[in-house]
């Protein structure tokens, strides 16, 4: 299970450059008889189908991968669902070690990746082994994992490309870092750019001019409010257990200036995270014209600051009675992971919105590690929770794909 996570790891597959991750899968996959569906979709494809797409990095040559346990047509159809891509490091020398080695140390293993989402995958892989050594023939239903390119870059377009090779499935977990603990619901979210508009000048006499960086700190500042005043919540308290409601992140800040002039444009480029129940639409244009009130109140002309909308992506909200978050109470609750109450969500946007949205997949988020990890220096994950994860992974799909199913 190490050995694999760290080779996993060793594969840099940073988004658009996955295919040497997927190789490797399909290699371990094929040495342990398992089945393995491997190919590459191009844009063109999927737009033929589901419509235009969101912005993202080409399809070309990243591949799609199912590997699994055919089962023999009379139970319910299990499907696992990773990413095999991978954010970027910034600055390597800040790791305790090479962030694309995997280092084994104090019983985790750490690495770009670890948590997010190879070691998950990997859990996911171990059940699927084991499940395999103890039905060779296969269970009453398909158990199947489908690794998918470009999470990180655009959410939800790496499992459109399964669905178009005509993979369903009757319940489905998206590996995330959740502590092992099932997740029944995810957030929609939509990428945003502000640019602020300024009138360059020489810094000399900046009075003359309009300095884009300055606009922009207002900008940041009515962001900030816009996220700590939107308390309205229609999922029932369901996020309640993080303390920011609709998260918004700015994680790229540019600007376009001459050496020793005003700056005349600067651009912030983040994420608005929305709640499953939220209407894209609506948010988007709540958020337009929550900021440009908020900017004009700080003194920002409307005609100086340009919003734009990029990626955006689906949610998911599984009922809490539905016999899918049953079964994976169950399974959680006899491997010691207590659950007490609701569920619960994960509170980030993942692929699990896709199959809900488009077939009504009774879908948990459900993994190894923890989302504080996620994207981190020194990202880590626990060598014991993922092969306690495992284990609640083979028993899930036994109880789920195990059983006849009458006709």
């Amino acid at each position: 299970m190490v050995e694999l996570l760290c080779n996993l790891i060793a594969q840099k597959s940073i988004s658009g450059h996955e295919h040497g991750a997927v190789e490797l899968l399909a290699s371990w996959a094929h040495t342990r008889k398992l089945f393995v569906d491997l190919w590459s979709n191009s844009d063109s494809e999927l737009t033929n189908q589901f419509g235009p797409l969101t912005p993202h990095i080409s399809l070309d040559g990243r591949p799609t991968i199912v590997i699994g346990l055919r089962g023999r047509g009379s139970g319910k159809n299990l499907m696992f669902n990773g990413h095999s891509d991978v954010v970027g490091v910034s600055d390597s020398s800040r790791w305790s070690c090479d962030p694309w080695s995997g280092v084994r140390r104090d019983g985790a293993v750490i690495g770009r990746g670890a948590c997010d989402c190879k070691g998950p995958i990997v859990s996911a892989l171990w059940a699927l082994k084991s499940l395999s050594a103890t039905f060779p023939d296969g269970l009453a239903g398909d158990v199947l994992l489908e690794v998918v390119p470009g999470e990180e870059d655009c959410v939800g377009l790496g499992t459109m490309t399964s669905v178009a090779r005509g993979y369903r499935a009757d319940g489905c977990i998206v590996l995330e870092p959740t502590r092992n603990r099932p997740r029944r619901a995810s957030r929609s979210g939509i990428r945003f750019e502000v640019a602020t508009i300024g009138e360059a000048v020489h810094g000399t006499v900046k009075w003359l001019g309009v300095d884009a960086i300055q606009l922009m700190r207002k900008v940041l500042d009515s962001l900030e409010e816009i996220e700590r005043d939107r308390t309205d919540d229609p999922m029932d308290g369901l996020f309640d257990d993080y303390p920011i409601l609709r998260p918004i992140t700015v994680d790229k800040v540019e600007s376009r200036s001459s050496q020793g002039t005003l700056c005349e444009r600067c651009v912030a480029i983040g994420y608005l995270e929305l709640l499953p129940g939220d209407k894209m639409e609506a948010a988007k244009a709540r958020f337009q014209d929550e900021l440009l009130k908020r900017c004009h109140g700080k003194g920002v002309a409307k005609n100086r600051v340009v919003i734009q909308f990029g990626e955006q992506y689906l949610g998911h909200c599984t009922p809490s009675s539905d016999p899918f978050c049953e079964v994976a109470r169950r399974s959680a609750a006899a491997s010691g992971v207590r659950i007490d109450g609701d569920l619960g969500a994960f509170n980030s946007g993942c692929e699990a919105g896709v199959r809900w949205s488009l077939h009504s997949t009774p879908t948990v988020v459900w993994g190894p590690g923890d989302l504080a990890n996620a994207h981190a220096i020194d990202e880590s994950i626990a060598i014991e929770e993922m092969a306690a994860c495992a284990e609640i992974f083979a028993r899930t799909a036994i109880e789920w794909s195990g059983r006849e199913v009458e006709t």
